[in-house]
């Protein structure tokens, strides 16, 4: 039998996430989910390494096929889900890379993305992590070692 406090306590799930800043003539990969814009990441499958897992998130998510050139730090997150007591840990994996195939698709879960530059992107993105991500990615100075 639960008592009154653990009933309403919110389960913890943790998820561990990999994507890419995609990097091509100087522009970078961004995709907008409604009113966010973000680099393409997403869930790691089972026996998946995050270097895979971003490689394939990317894939499915814009058609571009890449190749990974360096792991660029972690972003952490939470988020909840009150109505169904659910409290959201995430880790993702971040990596630039740069394309070697494909044709740019945006998978039609996003409403809009494509190629931009980096200054742009600093102003889309709509996470100070992201944006510390896209500096590393282009060489530039962040102020923490851990970008989340």
């Amino acid at each position: 039998m639960m008592d009154s406090e653990s009933a309403h306590r919110p389960v913890k799930i943790v998820h561990r996430s990999a994507g890419a800043v995609v990097i091509h003539e100087g522009l970078c990969l961004v995709l907008r989910t409604g009113r966010e814009w973000v680099f393409p990441k997403g869930h790691l499958e089972q026996g998946e390494t995050a270097e895979q897992a971003a490689v394939r998130e990317v894939a499915e998510e814009t058609g571009v096929e890449i190749a990974i050139d360096e792991w660029l730090g972690v972003t952490r997150y939470e988020f909840s889900d009150r109505r169904h007591g659910i409290q959201n840990r995430k880790t993702v994996d971040w990596f630039a890379a740069h394309p070697v195939g494909g044709v740019l698709r945006v998978e039609p879960i996003f409403a809009d993305g494509g190629y931009v530059a980096f200054e742009e992107a600093l102003q889309r993105l709509a996470h100070e992590a992201d944006r510390d991500i896209a500096r590393r990615a282009f060489g530039l100075p962040v102020d923490d070692e851990d970008a989340g």
